[in-house]
């Protein structure tokens, strides 16, 4: 019988090999619980691969180029609307056709949880392409909260061109200064229990409606994500450490920094293996050790 957690993610533009990492090693673990997989301009063919192996496809339409959503270059005229008392299902559908799409994931997940989520415990929101599993993502057991996954410790905000951009667009270049030194969490999984999640996703979306300029970024929502951590607007939040964390998130490690056990399992520094590896095609040797061990790709 499946058990009643969820996995949720986005593909847009792109093939059964970009996404075929996560959907194998994710089917190799044994996981019986849902995966869920939001398309767009996905063609036939990935589509029938990935319900072959399990997953439940959710098209959606965006109709940018890429990732960006042309209508994004009013974002001041967007902001002040969705800062006025128009209806929260107004303001939501107005985001679907104005929000870049790493921001709109959110509203398809906001989305679909409400109308599923009584299905559902425990839910993963991850990225697509660069995430992979050597064990059931919740073998670990989450407690109820949002778990916040942190990047390496010299990952900090203040000092990292990314986040300096992202969040200074977002919430100015003061902010910024303010929050410098903090290590930066990363968006690319987060893991909570159904009502947490929702209670998430509603802030994400609420903080992005409230930014000051999305029209300059396209994947900026780690900000928003940092920002939610940084105010302590979940009461409920659960912080890792990475390296001692259910993910390992390895965007800036190297080769040389990787433990592998015995059955080449990539370990955490108590010698465990990780049940969640992100960023690991960072690595190229990593990537051609993971790819190795799932020979459909190889």
């Amino acid at each position: 019988m499946p058990d009643r957690n969820v996995i949720l993610t986005t593909l847009h533009r792109a093939n059964f090999a970009h996404v075929a990492p996560l959907v194998l090693s994710l089917k190799r673990t044994g996981y019986t619980g849902q995966l869920v997989v939001f398309a767009s301009a996905v063609n036939d063919e990935t589509c029938a691969k990935l319900r072959e192996l399990g997953a439940t496809i959710v098209p959606f339409h965006f109709p940018g180029k890429r990732d960006r959503q042309r209508l994004a270059r009013l974002w001041p005229l967007w902001r002040w609307y969705f800062s006025i008392r128009a209806s929260q299902a107004a303001k939501e559908k107005l985001a679907h056709r104005v929000f870049h799409v790493r921001y709109r994931r959110y509203l398809l997940y906001l989305q679909y949880l409400r109308e599923h989520g009584v299905r559902f415990d425990r839910v993963m929101l991850a990225d697509a392409k660069d995430v992979v599993f050597q064990a059931d993502p919740f073998s670990w057991n989450p407690e109820p909260g949002v778990h916040f996954l942190l990047e390496e410790a010299q990952v900090r905000i203040g000092h990292c061109r990314l986040h300096r951009l992202w969040m200074s667009c977002q919430f100015g270049k003061d902010y910024v200064e303010r929050h410098a030194e903090e290590t930066a969490t990363c968006s690319g999984t987060t893991f909570g229990d159904t009502a947490s999640i929702l209670e998430y996703l509603q802030c994400m979306i609420a903080t992005i409606m409230k930014a000051r300029d999305l029209a300059k970024i396209s994947g900026g929502d780690q900000g928003i994500h940092n920002y939610l951590l940084l105010e302590k607007l979940l009461p409920n939040s659960i912080i890792h450490p990475n390296r001692r964390a259910p993910v390992l998130t390895m965007g800036v490690m190297r080769w040389d920094q990787v433990q592998l056990n015995g059955d080449g399992l990539v370990v955490n520094e108590t010698g465990a293996p990780v049940p969640v590896l992100h960023q690991y095609d960072r690595i190229p040797e990593l990537k051609k050790h993971i790819l190795a061990r799932l020979p459909q790709i190889a």
